[in-house]
């Protein structure tokens, strides 16, 4: 059975950004989620750097012109696939957030989530990044990168009350309340570069030679018993947090991943 709703920073921003739209702002919508999923498509097929506006339009049943009414360029359409990707991030995280457990399990179940999200959607996981580099940076729009931007900053708010769960239960102890930004990055790079890695460099000496399945678990206690985050793995079976996680908030997810 799963706690009450607990409140986080991305509640308050959340209910605001959910006005009703207009018939026209629904079409709009609906066809630019259409465009995103060519794209996506498109780089699953070619990858990144073989994305253009051109395919994009053959492959719909729009012209050109009208996929730049919505898209000022193809790194515009990146940075639109990575906000897509926060926000279904900001989900995941949410749901974690609101797990049964110690801090420190919910911490487990948010890497979880965002194990599973990192294998469902691989384009939209790396679409993060990319759109970080200056090359998608000086193209896409002004209104696109504030968006990202303003998703970004609720994401980290929600990471930082992991942290704050954690403090207030007295299973994390910080020396420096500066030490919260490093902990909120180590926990997303140590996730984003273990997930990018087992999904796409199998084959790499790094990779292969791992003994254990669960290589983004053994991560993540290696994080957080590092920090001192209570309980310790060795008192803690986590491989079994990690799979309630898996059943309780996740199992729509992980049916897709391992259809029947």
């Amino acid at each position: 059975m799963l706690e009450p709703h607990v409140a986080t920073p991305f509640d308050k921003a959340s209910k605001a950004d959910a006005a009703p739209l207009s018939r026209k702002q629904l079409a709009i919508r609906e066809r630019e989620k259409e465009l995103m999923a060519i794209a996506r498509e498109v780089v699953e097929r070619e990858g990144f750097a073989h994305l253009t506006m051109d395919k994009i339009a053959a492959a719909s049943d729009y012209s050109k012109g009208t996929v730049y009414n919505h898209f000022s360029s193809k790194e515009d359409l990146i940075a639109a696939l990575a906000i897509e990707a926060v926000l279904k991030e900001i989900t995941f995280f949410q749901r974690a957030f609101n797990f049964e457990g110690t801090s420190r399990d919910k911490v487990v179940a948010m890497h979880a989530g965002y194990h599973i999200f990192s294998q469902l959607e691989p384009v939209m996981s790396m679409c993060a990044i990319v759109s970080r580099t200056s090359a998608v940076k000086e193209k896409a729009s002004t209104a696109r990168l504030a968006k990202l931007e303003e998703m970004e900053a609720k994401m980290v708010a929600l990471g930082e009350a992991f942290l704050q769960d954690g403090i207030q239960k007295g299973e994390l102890v910080l020396p420096d309340e500066r030490v919260a930004h490093s902990i909120v990055f180590a926990n997303w790079a140590m996730a984003f570069g273990t997930n990018v890695l087992l999904n796409n460099a199998p084959e790499s000496q790094c990779v292969s030679r791992l003994v254990r399945t669960d290589s983004a678990l053994v991560n993540v206690n290696f994080l957080l018993d590092g920090m001192g985050w209570l309980p310790l793995s060795s008192d803690v079976d986590y491989r079994a947090v990690w799979h309630r996680a898996e059943t309780t908030l996740f199992a729509n997810e992980i049916a897709l991943l391992n259809p029947s």
